[in-house]
Order: structure tokens, then sequence, then C-alpha cells
């Protein structure tokens, strides 16, 4: 009978006790965190339509006459400048052909009834650097953006036809 009440009156406590959890306490654990960096460039600036990607426009704008030089630079194919960022130490190149209408080493902008007009690319403003076919721009990244600029020259020459003139190069970056 003494068990019965002693049972009894364990029961009577542990009903009138609040309702704690019985295991509270705390766990601790390592969440592991990661990055890797791959060698390797990035490209903005640019576009991609028609399955190509576009990377700027250089336009000499319009002109009557072609007795004195003419000198541009050129854009994005959205707004500003074409950009390339690559990983720190990554050795890249950027090579141009010599576009459709070249005549030997020399570019040439095609119009009406098969009129050219030639003009020369560079890789600096003072263009002093020429950017031939087989002479690409080298560089190694630094992590930080660095603006792709194609600087371009129609020297002085006949004036052809009027009309629009027009050539297209072909842009390579490799790393």
């Amino acid at each position: 009978m003494k068990k019965i009440r002693l049972v009894l009156a364990c029961l009577t406590l542990m009903m009138s006790i609040t309702a704690t959890p019985l295991f509270a306490g705390t766990v601790q654990g390592n969440l592991n965190v990661s990055l890797t960096i791959g060698n390797g460039c990035e490209l903005t600036g640019g576009d991609y339509t028609g399955g190509v990607n576009q990377f700027g426009n250089l336009s000499f704008g319009q002109y009557s006459s072609l007795s004195n030089i003419i000198d541009s630079q050129s854009t994005g194919a959205s707004t500003g400048n074409m950009q390339m960022v690559c990983t720190t130490g990554t050795a890249y190149t950027v090579s141009l052909d010599n576009g459709l209408h070249a005549s030997g080493a020399q570019r040439r902008m095609m119009g009406p009834a098969g009129a050219f007009i030639n003009y020369n690319l560079f890789q600096d403003a003072p263009r002093a650097t020429a950017w031939a076919a087989g002479t690409p721009l080298a560089a190694t990244g630094a992590g930080t953006p660095v603006d792709l600029i194609v600087y371009g020259r129609v020297p002085a020459q006949t004036t052809p036809a009027a009309g629009a003139y027009a050539d297209t190069v072909t842009m390579t970056v490799t790393w």
C-alpha cells in the first residue's frame, strides 16, 4: 500500500510541474565554406546576337572628303567600352584579323560599286602600335577590368563615290 501511495504522490507531483523540455542544450558544429578561382577571362560590354559575339563598333562618322586623316575608336556593343577581367596572373591575347575586304595587309571598307576606303587599326591612342593580323595585344590579367579599345585611322586618300562603306573584323580573345 505504501508503494501505491508513493507512486500516486510522484504522479501528482509530476502533473503539477510546468512542462519543460527534458533535454535542453546547445549543439555546435562547423560549416565549410569554399570558392575556387579558375584561370579565365570575362568580357563585358559586348552582345550576343544571331549566334555571333558582337564586340562593339568603330564608326568613323560621315565626311564629304578623305583629304585629311580621320581618327576614331571603338565602343562596346551596348553602352561604354568593351571590357575584360582576367584572373590575376592569367596571360591573354587579343587578335584582330584583316577584315573581309583586305588587300594584302591593308584593311579596307567596301562601298558602292566595289569602291574601297583604306583604314588601319591600332592598339594604343597615339596610334603608334599597329594591330596587324598576327600581331596580337598580349597582357596578363590583374583581376580588374581593362578597356578593350580598338583605335582606328583612315589615312588621307582619294575620296571615292558617296555611299556607305563598311568592313567586318574578327576579334579573338585567347587565354
